[in-house]
């Protein structure tokens, strides 16, 4: 059920690198030592990806594209994703949209384009654009739940709720009773703040086998307060083995709000040994903070190292740093004295069990 929408939150910026480059290859393919090269730069793109390094990102994901002398795949189109979010993350916001472009004239009826086009164009404040990149998105794929919803929370996280309910709307025209369908109707009505019809949907759902509708029947129970009812569907959820790190957290959170601490650093940490982490940031912030509730300072004080390098802008950790700073640098002076009073201690021993001998 939710595969495409690991598919949308995977990349932000999504594109073929030019169209120059689509139109110039040459049939002959890409074989031998040629396609070795090209996923191992792949490879390596996605290793700086994940450390941080955009700029040697997309660097590497050019040198991938250059082994390739054949005929745009799926290989190469999945490499070019990942580039075109590695320029965006790096801060090239101009050369994504061009990708975009590039994109959308290789294939003019490419909804994930459209999409991912539209979400930039909203962050640049390029409304009207961006609405009309949505309109042709779900033009497109007008059958994909997912679509819609992200659409909608795009919309809505920059206040455009009203637009986005448009489309939370429109995804009801959706036919179809099956298990996944009702999981999706359930989600559909809970974005709309419309609890019951919610939880009758996704209790249909559920009957019909749907391990998903756990999720979204816990997220419905969490945002009406009741979060006892809430953390027993989020349990069933992590039972069924289909749970994500973002799950962990919420009931990381839960734990939190009732002060066990030890068993909210159990969720997170588990989260955080997930194949897929898509809230490390969410995920550290809380693991700091058990941390600390727990006196584990030492630990905090790794795990902060570690974030303000990931997330650099945090002002709020930064203010956490400098106090978890203070107290190992306190800590190591305790030590430091320890040190020195164990050895002047030794030392006077020493200089007393030699007098002892010369008398």
């Amino acid at each position: 059920m939710r595969g495409n929408r690991k598919h949308y939150a995977k990349k932000l910026a999504i594109a073929v690198t030019a169209v120059s480059l689509l139109g110039t290859l040459c049939l002959t393919g890409c074989a031998g030592e040629r396609e070795e090269n090209e996923l191992a730069y792949r490879q390596i793109g996605l290793n700086c990806m994940e450390s941080g390094d955009y700029t040697g990102a997309v660097a590497a994901f050019d040198s991938a594209l250059s082994q390739c002398l054949g005929t745009i795949g799926e290989t190469e189109i999945d490499i070019c994703y990942y580039k075109a979010a590695s320029q965006y993350a790096s801060g090239d916001a101009d050369g994504a949209l061009e990708t975009y472009d590039a994109l959308i004239a290789y294939d003019e009826k490419d909804a994930n384009a459209y999409y991912t086009r539209g979400c930039l164009r909203l962050q640049r404040g390029e409304g009207e654009l961006a609405f009309e990149d949505f309109s042709n998105a779900v033009a497109y794929n007008s059958e994909d739940y997912e679509l819609y919803i992200n659409i909608y929370k795009n919309l809505a996280a920059y206040h455009l709720n009203e637009q986005g309910e448009e489309y939370l709307n429109r995804a009801f025209s959706i036919k179809g009773d099956s298990a996944e369908n009702l999981a999706y109707r359930g989600e559909l009505y809970l974005l709309l703040g419309e609890y019951e019809n919610a939880i009758t949907e996704l209790n249909a759902a559920l009957e019909k086998g749907s391990t998903e509708a756990n999720l979204v029947l816990a997220q419905t129970f969490e945002a009406q307060g009741d979060v006892t009812t809430a953390e027993t569907y989020y349990r069933a959820y992590v039972d069924s083995g289909a749970a994500d790190s973002k799950t962990m957290n919420a009931l990381a959170e839960i734990a939190m709000a009732k002060f066990d601490y030890v068993s909210a650093l159990n969720y997170i940490n588990q989260g955080l040994a997930m194949e897929q982490v898509t809230n490390k940031r969410e995920l550290m912030q809380n693991q700091i903070i058990c941390l600390e509730y727990t006196a584990d300072f030492i630990g905090a004080w790794q795990v902060v190292q570690e974030y303000v390098m990931l997330y650099p802008n945090d002002t709020d950790v930064q203010r956490e740093y400098i106090f978890l700073k203070n107290r190992q640098n306190s800590v190591d002076e305790d030590i430091q004295i320890q040190a020195e009073v164990e050895t002047m201690d030794s030392t006077e021993q020493q200089d007393s069990t030699e007098d002892v001998s010369t008398e």
